[in-house]
């Protein structure tokens, strides 16, 4: 171990996590939250880059390449989750030509239904009974703030009132229909984003066996490795082994 620091100086386990409980988890059937597939991912390719380095150096470290030799090599299912989420766990647009889809529609769908609405604000009318020129969200849905004394003034859905009673929080009927368009659209991207992670989690849930396995093999690597960097800072040097016949004497 400690020749291999001193020929490699910055050789590390890397990235990889203890996330034997949280794929138990997956492999029982949870839906592992995003943040726990994107630390598996980045897990899962360490394992893979520890074990091809440790592989390259086999014939120089046969002791560590022994433990690393057990590691399974699962770096295509890390790189599935990666395709997935950004870092952060915000799942991508390339997660799945479906969700590509449904997210392109919804652009389109609320670029419409805001432009629509914008319309009316700006319209002779809409600048008469509008509280502010402004668009905004009450449960799930776009409304304009309309002043309480033109609430006659314009056909639609109440969604809420101001704590003052002044203004009324009101969809259009105008835009009721691209709302529900856009409600719609929005559900089918929850769905579609449910079926990714439950499926991905099933994926590592699958794998526990050999997730667990090389864990235990990391953690192994660690220690060794861990030693190897105390007995390098302490300078402690390694006994000299003599081996005594029966016949000899001490001084």
């Amino acid at each position: 171990g400690r020749r291999l620091l001193s020929l490699e100086p910055g050789f590390s386990i890397g990235g990889a996590l203890d996330i034997r409980e949280v794929v138990g988890m997956a492999a029982r059937g949870k839906v592992l939250e995003p943040r726990s597939l994107v630390e598996i991912q980045d897990t899962l390719i360490s394992i893979d880059q520890l074990r091809d380095s440790l592989e390259k150096l086999s014939g120089e470290f046969p002791l560590l390449w022994n433990i690393a030799e057990g590691m399974v090599k699962l770096g295509r299912l890390g790189k599935d989750i990666a395709k997935c989420f950004t870092p952060a766990g915000e799942l991508l647009d390339s997660a799945s030509p479906e969700l590509a889809a449904v997210r392109k529609q919804l652009r389109q769908a609320r670029q419409h239904l805001l432009d629509r609405l914008k319309a009316t604000l700006k319209s002779p009318r809409g600048r008469k009974i509008v509280q502010e020129p402004l668009i905004t969200e009450r449960e799930g849905r776009y409304v304009i703030p309309i002043k309480i004394e033109f609430r006659k003034e314009i056909k639609g859905i109440v969604h809420d009132i101001s704590d003052s009673g002044a203004t009324v929080f009101v969809e259009p009927w105008t835009a009721v229909e691209l709302g529900n368009t856009l409600r719609e659209l929005v559900i089918e991207e929850s769905r579609e984003i449910e079926r990714i992670i439950r499926n991905l989690s099933a994926a590592v849930g699958g794998h526990e066996v050999e997730i667990s396995h090389s864990i235990a093999l990391v953690a192994e690597l660690d220690l060794v490795l861990a030693k190897a960097k105390y007995a390098s800072k302490a300078k402690c040097v390694e006994p000299i082994l003599i081996t005594f016949s029966e016949n000899s004497r001490m001084p």
